[in-house]
């Protein structure tokens, strides 16, 4: 992991062992999964920016990078 100019960590390249997620992959039992950690990649570059999934987060505001597959989560 490295951090940016910014502040923001970030992979240069998808890590070993993440996937594409889909909306299922951010709860547990229907509750929000408060903390986990899931990446968006940027355009077609291969920049990847850490996120976690915060009491705040809104699925509103994931589904378009989900829609077009830019979102990663660790394979489970």
């Amino acid at each position: 992991m490295k951090i940016d100019q910014n502040g923001w960590e970030y992979y240069d390249k998808l890590p070993d062992g993440f996937r594409l997620a889909t909306m299922d992959d951010f709860h547990v039992r229907g509750k929000k999964n408060v903390g986990m950690l899931y990446l968006i990649q940027r355009g077609d570059q291969q920049y990847f920016e850490v996120h976690y999934i915060r009491e705040f987060t809104r699925s509103i505001n994931l589904k378009p990078f989900l829609d077009h597959e830019m979102v990663f989560v660790i394979n489970q």
